[in-house]
């Protein structure tokens, strides 16, 4: 740029800040607050105010008025405080009311001027006032004088408890006591009104009447007594003084002149040098503390001169107030044009300086644009080649992320069958010693090989955070109660005590429950694997202050973080001296699905005291799209027949393998023939066995043959094992049966998908061949011990207990065992409900249970309550647990039951057992 444009744009500069205005005055808010505005004093009061503020434009001006209320003063008072005042000027109402916020405001550097009446403490910064003593002392003068000290007044007070009237009636006494002939004889409390006066007067009148002077603390109760002896034609002419003197129409100075009233002192409102004050106050300027008004008597003699005064006053500051709006409207079309001066300046400099500017750069970049073209096109084609390549990048990953989906499935599948059959070899009692040594050494390479797949399928499973939000309405509490319950048998082990509290009164959130079900598994997994033998864990739910959000909080006082590793703990693969024996995929894990939530999870700790880990949640559905809110289950009933109906009777006959009729069946499913035969090979000498390979042949056989147990892979052909567990568990007719998940996919979320749809194992390939018979035989044994323990609380008849059940009957039971075992923690628990599951009508089940059981639904249902609470009392938990598991609502409604049932409280029951 040349030297001459430098200099020309320097120029400008320097133009414009000299253009600029100088620096506006300090902007200041004063707020008054007034006991009662409706009287003529305190009218002109606030119009005094308002003239001196006309003054200081800085000053911005906020007023209230009480209308005589205490209370609501002061809560106009409060009002103010919320406005970011900067001075409050206030006239208290009543003294002791008003001095507790008077001091508050004080002892927070607000400056505080109290004008007209004071509070009952020293806490201000200025007083601005008549000396109300004084007023009554020059009061009590005048009386003498006029009374030529002999004869009986009456006073008319103000509101009681007001600093003014307490001081008018204090200096009246204290200057009528050297004149002891003049007797007080009534004293009436006219509340500063006129009407309360007039109607003191009327009930008073004979002892006014008799009163040589009536002496009222304003001219306006002074008026009003003088209207009813004069109504009443009661010594009309009688004396009458007041207080206040103010100019105007019905006003002091006027009544005197026409002869209603004899005198009154004059009482200055002070409107101006309250103004005066505060200004020097917000100054910072030398102000007084004390500003006691001066006082003097008006009557006949210099009342029309008072009256002139004031006129002329006004006139003064009607041309003022004009003046003032001239000045104003002149400053304001001078400051416009001044502005637009300056900006028509330096816009011309401007534009000089960058169309110089222009210029120079157009013709350096002249030559540049050809250029400038030319590569514009090679980053065309490179840009084009780089779509291209994204393209194939993505394509490539698409076909990793399959690749590395079914490989997983593919490795672990021969992993199986190459480390049971292992198993079963090791078990040989006549095997040599290197053959042992060898199959050792196979048996180890398999188990390395099976974690590094696990390790790769995690890594790929962070890596690729394909997460999709399904969000649904959830009861929050039972939700937190069947996370803990999972974890309950762990925290006892550990003795760690493990609960949960609702404090936001929020009975249920939108959120995926498959998803959050995992953040907290790993929250209180990780705080009981971090806190020691004997502490303990909270779970705690709260509201923000808004009620928009909720607090989800896993508190522990374990080891705690320290502040080196804080920052990282959700950092993924982030171990540090957290968790060192871990992949450090957790945390990380949690943080992604709460970030999918709209949410936020934060974390907290103190080395030796512990760590609070807090999830944020939107409360409602309106922040969810509508694509991250899951859509209704489809009912069973959907699922047609038709394809339970594909197999002949050839099909089936070649996948039973039957070995006796006293021996338990098991059906299963697995689309890998190998793994099929070597699991019926490995169950045969012991179980019935059948076999499927797809989901409609699995339906098929398991509502048709009703297998003991159901063991089925997760991954079929055409569904999912979960969508057989669903349909079997959900069908009223097969939901006893155990099923036990068998897969390939060794993850978390795999495992509490099973679980949330109610399977009763879950075993992952490879899997060791003895777990697996020992979890056949354990769901083998359960089940059986429940049916025994079911038909032994029955409690038939001896013609009923002696009778043989059909098979129709046994299987109707065992449906109906099983669907008031599943919910017999529910409190609303009908018989409407059961029918409804069992799919026949309410009429039907009372006379099905009646016939079978000699018992109502409803009795079934307690006894069945009553037993298992036993259980539970001598499992050693506590009553409102019991409570809670066994349907009841209350624990006072439990023992209440208990006893009524048994004879006896759950307390003694237990005592009796021990003994």
């Amino acid at each position: 740029m040349p030297r001459s444009l430098i200099y020309v744009f320097l120029l400008s500069m320097l133009l414009f800040i000299s253009c600029q205005q100088h620096q506006p005055q300090e902007k200041y808010t004063i707020a008054f607050s007034q006991c009662i505005g409706t009287d003529a004093w305190r009218q002109t009061m606030l119009q005094e105010m308002k003239r001196e503020l006309s003054f200081h434009p800085e000053i911005a001006f906020l007023y209230a008025d009480a209308k005589g209320n205490s209370k609501q003063q002061i809560q106009q008072i409060e009002t103010f405080l919320k406005q970011d005042i900067d001075l409050l000027i206030v006239s208290p109402n009543e003294a002791d009311p008003l001095t507790p916020i008077v001091n508050s405001i004080y002892q927070q550097n607000i400056p505080v001027i109290v004008t007209d009446r004071k509070t009952s403490s020293n806490l201000y910064n200025a007083y601005v006032g008549a000396d109300n003593v004084a007023i009554g002392n020059l009061a009590g003068k005048y009386i003498a004088n006029t009374l030529k000290g002999k004869g009986n007044i009456s006073i008319i007070t103000g509101l009681k408890g007001t600093s003014a009237s307490i001081e008018r009636e204090k200096g009246l006494r204290e200057s009528l006591r050297d004149h002891p002939a003049i007797k007080i004889t009534h004293v009436l409390e006219g509340d500063w009104e006129r009407a309360k006066a007039r109607t003191l007067a009327q009930d008073h009148l004979e002892e006014l009447a008799s009163s040589d002077l009536i002496f009222a603390f304003n001219d306006q109760m002074a008026l009003g007594v003088r209207e009813i002896l004069q109504r009443f034609d009661t010594k009309a002419n009688q004396i009458i003084i007041g207080v206040d003197a103010l100019p105007g129409s019905g006003n002091g100075l006027e009544q005197i002149n026409k002869g209603y009233l004899q005198a009154s002192l004059l009482y200055p409102t002070g409107g101006a040098e309250a103004i005066r004050t505060a200004i020097a106050i917000l100054k910072k300027e030398f102000y007084q503390r004390d500003n006691l008004l001066g006082t003097l008597v008006i009557d006949s003699s210099n009342a029309n001169l008072m009256a002139l005064q004031s006129e002329k006053i006004e006139v003064q500051q009607s041309d003022i107030d004009r003046q003032q709006m001239l000045i104003t409207e002149q400053s304001k079309i001078y400051n416009d044009q001044k502005t637009i001066l300056n900006v028509l300046i330096i816009s011309l400099v401007m534009a000089v300086v960058f169309g110089g500017v222009s210029i120079i750069v157009i013709k350096s970049n002249w030559s540049k644009n050809k250029d400038l073209e030319s590569q514009n096109k090679e980053i065309l084609q490179q840009q084009q080649q780089l779509i291209e390549m994204s393209e194939q990048v993505k394509e490539a990953s698409e076909a990793r992320s399959n690749f590395f989906t079914n490989v997983s499935h593919e490795f672990k599948t021969p992993l199986t069958l190459i480390l049971a059959p292992v198993e079963e070899l090791l078990k040989e009692k006549g095997i040599s010693v290197s053959a042992k040594e060898q199959l050792q050494r196979i048996r180890r390479s398999a188990h390395k090989l099976f974690q590094l797949v696990n390790e790769l399928i995690d890594m790929h499973k962070i890596s690729k955070s394909k997460i999709r939000l399904q969000a649904a309405p959830v009861p929050i509490d039972h939700f937190i109660h069947q996370v803990i319950a999972t974890f309950k048998p762990l925290s006892t082990l550990n003795r760690i005590s493990l609960s949960y509290s609702n404090r936001a009164q929020i009975k249920e959130l939108w959120f995926d429950e498959y998803l959050l079900e995992q953040v907290m598994s790993n929250l209180i997994s990780n705080a009981i694997k971090f806190t020691e033998k004997n502490g303990k864990i909270e779970i705690i739910l709260e509201r923000n202050t808004f009620g928009d959000y909720v607090y989800l909080r896993v508190i522990d006082n374990g080891r705690g973080i320290s502040p080196e590793h804080i920052d990282h703990v959700f950092d993924p693969f982030y171990q540090g001296g957290y968790n060192p024996d871990g992949s450090g995929i957790g945390l990380s894990y949690v943080q992604e699905i709460i970030n999918l939530h709209h949410g936020q999870v934060t974390v907290s700790s103190k080395l030796n005291e512990g760590s609070c880990f807090t999830i944020r949640l939107p409360i409602g559905h309106l922040h969810l799209k509508d694509h991250e809110r899951r859509e209704n289950v489809p009912s069973t009933s959907s699922i047609t027949k038709q394809a339970l109906s594909t197999y002949n009777s050839k099909q089936l006959d070649e996948e039973v393998s039957f070995t006796s009729s006293r021996f338990p069946s098991i059906l299963l499913i697995d689309d890998h023939a190998d793994i099929r035969m070597f699991l019926k090979d490995l169950l045969r000498q012991e179980y019935n066995i059948y076999t499927a390979e797809n989901y409609d042949r699995a339906v098929q056989l398991a509502t048709t043959k009703y297998p003991d147990v159901i063991v089925c892979d997760v991954m079929l052909p055409d569904k999912s094992g979960i969508e057989v567990l669903k349909y079997l568990k959900f069908d009223a007719q097969t939901s006893h049966i155990p099923i036990i998940l068998l897969t390939a996919i060794d993850s978390d979320e795999g495992k509490i998908a099973g679980m949330r749809a109610m399977a009763d194992a879950y075993l992952t390939k490879p899997f060791n061949t003895d777990h697996l018979k020992a979890v056949i035989e354990n769901l083998l044994y359960l089940r059986k011990g429940l049916k025994e323990r079911y038909m032994s609380e029955i409690d038939p008849s001896d013609d009923l207990s002696e009778r043989e059940y059909s098979e129709q009957d046994k299987r109707f039971l065992n449906n109906f065992s099983a669907v008031v075992e599943s919910r017999l923690s529910d409190p609303k628990l009908s018989v409407e409900d059961i029918s409804s599951e069992l799919h026949m009508s309410r009429v039907q089940l009372y006379r099905k249970v009646k016939a079978l059981l000699q018992c109502s639904v409803n009795e079934h249902l307690l006894q069945r309550r009553m037993k298992k609470a036993q259980h539970l009392i001598m499992e050693g938990l506590n009553i409102n647990e019991i409570a809670e598991k066994v349907g009841f609502s209350s624990a006072a409604y439990f023992t209440s039951a208990f006893k009524k049932y048994y004879g006896i409280t759950p307390s003694a029951f237990k005592k009796e057992k021990i003994k």
